[in-house]
Protein backbone atom coordinates (compact mmCIF):
# COMPACT_ATOMS: atom_id res chain seq x y z
CA UNK A 1 0.00 0.00 0.00
CA UNK A 2 1.63 3.16 -0.75
CA UNK A 3 2.28 5.66 2.23
CA UNK A 4 2.26 9.23 2.54
CA UNK A 5 4.97 10.76 4.82
CA UNK A 6 6.79 13.91 5.20
CA UNK A 7 10.29 15.05 5.81
CA UNK A 8 12.84 17.69 6.33
CA UNK A 9 15.31 18.19 3.24
CA UNK A 10 17.44 20.65 1.80
CA UNK A 11 15.54 23.59 4.28
CA UNK A 12 11.62 22.53 3.54
CA UNK A 13 9.06 19.91 4.40
CA UNK A 14 8.78 17.65 1.81
CA UNK A 15 5.33 15.63 1.04
CA UNK A 16 6.68 11.65 -0.39
CA UNK A 17 4.56 9.29 -1.52
CA UNK A 18 6.48 5.47 -0.43
CA UNK A 19 6.19 1.97 -1.66
CA UNK A 20 8.83 -1.15 -0.63
CA UNK A 21 11.42 -1.75 1.81
CA UNK A 22 13.84 -3.72 -0.48
CA UNK A 23 15.31 -4.15 -3.80
CA UNK A 24 16.71 -1.24 -6.17
CA UNK A 25 15.82 2.07 -4.99
CA UNK A 26 13.58 4.19 -7.44
CA UNK A 27 13.42 7.78 -7.14
CA UNK A 28 9.97 9.12 -9.35
CA UNK A 29 9.98 12.82 -10.07
CA UNK A 30 6.92 14.21 -11.57
CA UNK A 31 6.25 17.10 -14.00
CA UNK A 32 3.79 20.02 -14.41
CA UNK A 33 0.91 19.95 -14.27
CA UNK A 34 1.13 17.03 -12.05
CA UNK A 35 2.32 16.23 -8.26
CA UNK A 36 3.53 12.38 -7.08
CA UNK A 37 0.01 11.22 -7.41
CA UNK A 38 0.97 10.38 -10.90
CA UNK A 39 2.94 7.45 -9.91
CA UNK A 40 0.52 5.59 -8.16
CA UNK A 41 -0.31 3.05 -10.99
CA UNK A 42 3.66 2.58 -11.44
CA UNK A 43 4.32 2.08 -8.27
CA UNK A 44 1.30 -0.31 -7.95
CA UNK A 45 2.94 -2.39 -11.01
CA UNK A 46 5.66 -2.85 -9.35
CA UNK A 47 4.70 -3.31 -5.71
CA UNK A 48 7.42 -5.93 -4.14
CA UNK A 49 10.59 -5.60 -6.62
CA UNK A 50 11.80 -2.43 -5.43
CA UNK A 51 11.89 0.49 -2.90
CA UNK A 52 10.18 3.40 -4.50
CA UNK A 53 9.87 7.07 -3.46
CA UNK A 54 7.89 9.85 -5.27
CA UNK A 55 7.89 13.24 -3.68
CA UNK A 56 6.00 16.16 -4.86
CA UNK A 57 8.71 18.68 -5.86
CA UNK A 58 9.08 22.27 -4.08
CA UNK A 59 6.04 24.49 -4.89
CA UNK A 60 3.99 21.21 -5.56
CA UNK A 61 0.80 20.16 -3.86
CA UNK A 62 1.68 19.38 -0.32
CA UNK A 63 5.22 20.17 -0.08
CA UNK A 64 6.70 23.53 0.84
CA UNK A 65 6.20 26.11 -1.94
CA UNK A 66 8.74 28.54 -1.21
CA UNK A 67 9.79 32.13 -2.84
CA UNK A 68 12.28 30.30 -4.17
CA UNK A 69 14.58 29.48 -5.49
CA UNK A 70 13.38 26.73 -8.52
CA UNK A 71 15.99 26.41 -11.08
CA UNK A 72 16.71 22.85 -11.73
CA UNK A 73 20.10 22.44 -9.52
CA UNK A 74 18.31 23.47 -6.68
CA UNK A 75 15.37 21.57 -7.27
CA UNK A 76 18.03 18.73 -7.87
CA UNK A 77 19.58 19.64 -4.25
CA UNK A 78 16.24 18.69 -3.27
CA UNK A 79 16.06 15.44 -4.42
CA UNK A 80 19.65 14.50 -3.22
CA UNK A 81 18.75 15.96 0.08
CA UNK A 82 16.03 13.41 0.03
CA UNK A 83 18.11 10.66 -0.69
CA UNK A 84 20.29 11.40 2.02
CA UNK A 85 17.20 11.75 4.10
CA UNK A 86 16.42 8.23 3.34
CA UNK A 87 19.76 6.89 3.82
CA UNK A 88 20.20 6.29 -0.09
CA UNK A 89 23.54 6.60 -1.88
CA UNK A 90 22.52 5.77 -5.14
CA UNK A 91 19.24 5.66 -7.17
CA UNK A 92 17.37 5.16 -10.40
CA UNK A 93 15.86 8.16 -11.08
CA UNK A 94 12.47 8.33 -13.39
CA UNK A 95 11.12 11.68 -14.57
CA UNK A 96 8.46 12.85 -16.33
CA UNK A 97 8.35 16.41 -18.69
CA UNK A 98 10.52 19.05 -16.23
CA UNK A 99 11.14 16.08 -13.50
CA UNK A 100 13.45 14.40 -16.48
CA UNK A 101 15.34 17.59 -16.86
CA UNK A 102 15.35 17.64 -12.83
CA UNK A 103 16.30 13.91 -12.74
CA UNK A 104 19.22 14.93 -15.90
CA UNK A 105 20.59 17.78 -13.77
CA UNK A 106 21.44 15.46 -10.92
CA UNK A 107 22.88 13.17 -13.51
CA UNK A 108 25.46 16.00 -14.69
CA UNK A 109 25.86 17.17 -10.70
CA UNK A 110 26.00 14.74 -9.22
CA UNK A 111 26.79 11.14 -11.30
CA UNK A 112 27.84 8.69 -8.51
CA UNK A 113 24.75 9.36 -6.64
CA UNK A 114 22.41 8.11 -9.97
CA UNK A 115 22.34 4.27 -11.06
CA UNK A 116 20.30 4.92 -14.32
CA UNK A 117 18.50 7.71 -15.61
CA UNK A 118 14.66 6.68 -17.06
CA UNK A 119 13.45 10.01 -18.81
CA UNK A 120 9.89 9.84 -20.05
CA UNK A 121 8.79 12.80 -22.72
CA UNK A 122 11.48 14.72 -21.32
CA UNK A 123 13.73 17.19 -23.13
CA UNK A 124 16.95 18.16 -22.73
CA UNK A 125 17.68 21.77 -23.43
CA UNK A 126 21.01 22.04 -24.69
CA UNK A 127 20.21 19.97 -27.49
CA UNK A 128 18.03 22.71 -29.02
CA UNK A 129 15.10 25.59 -28.30
CA UNK A 130 10.90 24.85 -28.19
CA UNK A 131 10.80 25.45 -31.64
CA UNK A 132 8.00 27.38 -31.84
CA UNK A 133 8.79 28.12 -35.46
CA UNK A 134 6.98 25.27 -35.83
CA UNK A 135 3.26 26.39 -36.26
CA UNK A 136 2.02 23.37 -34.32
CA UNK A 137 4.72 23.83 -31.58
CA UNK A 138 3.65 27.87 -31.46
CA UNK A 139 0.28 26.82 -30.53
CA UNK A 140 1.32 24.39 -28.52
CA UNK A 141 3.82 26.85 -26.01
CA UNK A 142 1.38 29.36 -25.00
CA UNK A 143 1.14 28.23 -21.57
CA UNK A 144 5.02 28.33 -21.18
CA UNK A 145 5.15 32.09 -21.83
CA UNK A 146 1.65 32.73 -19.83
CA UNK A 147 3.27 31.25 -16.93
CA UNK A 148 6.25 33.72 -17.08
CA UNK A 149 4.21 36.65 -15.44
CA UNK A 150 3.62 36.56 -11.89
CA UNK A 151 0.44 37.47 -10.29
CA UNK A 152 -1.62 37.47 -13.23
CA UNK A 153 -0.89 34.45 -14.43
CA UNK A 154 -1.72 32.68 -11.08
CA UNK A 155 -5.08 35.47 -10.82
CA UNK A 156 -6.52 34.38 -13.68
CA UNK A 157 -6.06 30.85 -13.74
CA UNK A 158 -7.36 30.46 -9.68
CA UNK A 159 -10.50 31.32 -10.80
CA UNK A 160 -11.31 28.26 -12.58
CA UNK A 161 -8.34 25.42 -11.28
CA UNK A 162 -11.01 22.58 -12.69
CA UNK A 163 -11.03 24.12 -16.34
CA UNK A 164 -7.38 25.32 -16.68
CA UNK A 165 -5.30 22.07 -15.08
CA UNK A 166 -8.26 19.55 -16.84
CA UNK A 167 -7.18 21.45 -20.14
CA UNK A 168 -3.82 20.20 -20.35
CA UNK A 169 -4.49 16.66 -19.00
CA UNK A 170 -6.92 15.96 -21.22
CA UNK A 171 -5.14 17.85 -24.49
CA UNK A 172 -1.90 16.25 -24.18
CA UNK A 173 -3.09 12.89 -23.64
CA UNK A 174 -4.01 10.46 -26.37
CA UNK A 175 -7.65 10.49 -27.31
CA UNK A 176 -8.37 6.87 -26.85
CA UNK A 177 -7.50 7.80 -22.54
CA UNK A 178 -9.49 9.91 -20.01
CA UNK A 179 -8.34 10.66 -17.14
CA UNK A 180 -10.37 9.18 -14.42
CA UNK A 181 -13.19 12.24 -12.52
CA UNK A 182 -11.22 11.35 -9.04
CA UNK A 183 -7.56 11.64 -10.92
CA UNK A 184 -8.54 15.03 -11.73
CA UNK A 185 -10.08 16.17 -8.42
CA UNK A 186 -6.86 14.97 -7.00
CA UNK A 187 -4.77 17.25 -9.37
CA UNK A 188 -7.45 20.29 -9.10
CA UNK A 189 -6.74 20.00 -4.93
CA UNK A 190 -2.95 20.15 -5.49
CA UNK A 191 -2.96 22.84 -7.28
CA UNK A 192 -5.89 25.30 -5.08
CA UNK A 193 -3.38 25.04 -2.03
CA UNK A 194 -2.29 28.10 -1.38
CA UNK A 195 0.25 29.08 -3.43
CA UNK A 196 0.78 25.71 -5.37
CA UNK A 197 -0.12 27.88 -8.95
CA UNK A 198 2.76 30.19 -8.50
CA UNK A 199 4.96 26.84 -7.47
CA UNK A 200 4.16 25.44 -10.36
CA UNK A 201 4.62 28.51 -12.71
CA UNK A 202 7.92 29.20 -10.72
CA UNK A 203 9.61 26.16 -12.18
CA UNK A 204 8.57 28.00 -15.85
CA UNK A 205 10.12 30.86 -14.99
CA UNK A 206 13.46 29.64 -13.91
CA UNK A 207 13.48 27.60 -16.81
CA UNK A 208 13.92 31.37 -19.16
CA UNK A 209 15.92 32.75 -16.10
CA UNK A 210 18.48 30.82 -14.20
CA UNK A 211 18.04 27.55 -15.81
CA UNK A 212 19.51 28.88 -19.09
CA UNK A 213 23.26 29.88 -17.75
CA UNK A 214 22.71 26.33 -16.21
CA UNK A 215 21.94 24.53 -19.03
CA UNK A 216 24.61 26.16 -21.28
CA UNK A 217 27.42 24.62 -19.24
CA UNK A 218 26.31 21.10 -20.34
CA UNK A 219 26.72 22.05 -23.99
CA UNK A 220 28.99 18.98 -25.43
CA UNK A 221 28.20 16.65 -21.75
CA UNK A 222 27.78 13.09 -22.49
CA UNK A 223 26.25 11.21 -19.70
CA UNK A 224 27.44 7.56 -19.34
CA UNK A 225 25.39 6.07 -17.14
CA UNK A 226 22.35 3.84 -18.64
CA UNK A 227 19.24 5.60 -19.54
CA UNK A 228 16.13 4.56 -20.73
CA UNK A 229 13.66 6.98 -22.68
CA UNK A 230 10.09 6.74 -23.19
CA UNK A 231 8.07 9.03 -25.43
CA UNK A 232 4.67 9.08 -26.36
CA UNK A 233 4.52 8.36 -30.38
CA UNK A 234 1.34 11.23 -30.54
CA UNK A 235 2.71 13.78 -28.00
CA UNK A 236 1.19 16.69 -28.92
CA UNK A 237 3.02 19.07 -26.85
CA UNK A 238 6.57 17.11 -26.47
CA UNK A 239 6.26 15.37 -29.98
CA UNK A 240 9.09 12.91 -30.10
CA UNK A 241 11.81 15.12 -32.53
CA UNK A 242 12.32 16.75 -29.09
CA UNK A 243 14.27 13.52 -28.30
CA UNK A 244 16.90 14.20 -31.81
CA UNK A 245 20.25 13.89 -30.65
CA UNK A 246 19.84 12.26 -27.63
CA UNK A 247 21.78 9.22 -29.08
CA UNK A 248 25.17 11.99 -28.72
CA UNK A 249 23.75 12.50 -25.34
CA UNK A 250 23.32 9.52 -24.11
CA UNK A 251 26.01 7.11 -24.48
CA UNK A 252 24.00 3.82 -23.16
CA UNK A 253 20.50 4.85 -23.98
CA UNK A 254 17.39 2.49 -24.93
CA UNK A 255 15.00 4.26 -26.95
CA UNK A 256 11.30 3.03 -27.02
CA UNK A 257 8.77 5.21 -28.94
CA UNK A 258 4.77 3.94 -26.82
CA UNK A 259 2.36 4.01 -29.58
CA UNK A 260 -1.34 5.13 -29.47
CA UNK A 261 0.13 7.35 -26.29
CA UNK A 262 0.68 11.26 -25.57
CA UNK A 263 2.05 13.35 -23.08
CA UNK A 264 1.73 11.19 -19.84
CA UNK A 265 2.89 7.86 -21.02
CA UNK A 266 3.19 6.49 -17.22
CA UNK A 267 -0.58 7.24 -16.64
CA UNK A 268 -1.92 6.74 -19.69
CA UNK A 269 0.33 2.96 -20.59
CA UNK A 270 1.26 2.10 -16.76
CA UNK A 271 1.17 -1.69 -17.38
CA UNK A 272 3.58 -1.18 -20.57
CA UNK A 273 5.88 1.86 -18.98
CA UNK A 274 6.56 -0.90 -16.11
CA UNK A 275 7.11 -3.28 -17.98
CA UNK A 276 9.58 -1.22 -20.01
CA UNK A 277 11.28 0.17 -17.10
CA UNK A 278 11.23 -3.66 -15.14
CA UNK A 279 12.61 -5.49 -18.55
CA UNK A 280 15.62 -1.94 -18.66
CA UNK A 281 16.56 -2.49 -14.61
CA UNK A 282 17.29 -6.01 -15.60
CA UNK A 283 20.06 -5.06 -17.84
CA UNK A 284 21.43 -2.79 -15.02
CA UNK A 285 21.10 -4.93 -12.33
Amino acid sequence: MIKSQYLSANGLRHHVRVLGESGPDIMLIHGWPETSYCWRNIMTEMAGECRMIAPDLRGFADTDKPEGPYDKRTVAGDIAAILDKTGIQKAVLVGHDIGARVAIRLALDAPKRVQALIIIAGRYPPLGTLKLNDPQQAMERWYFYFHQYPDLAEALVSENVKAYIGHFLSHWSHPSFKFEDNDIKEYVRAFSQPRALRGGFEHYRAALKEDVAQWKEDEGKKIKIPTLVLWGEDDPVSPPYYSDGYDRVFSEMTYRLVPDCGHFVHEEKPHETARAVKEFLKTVF
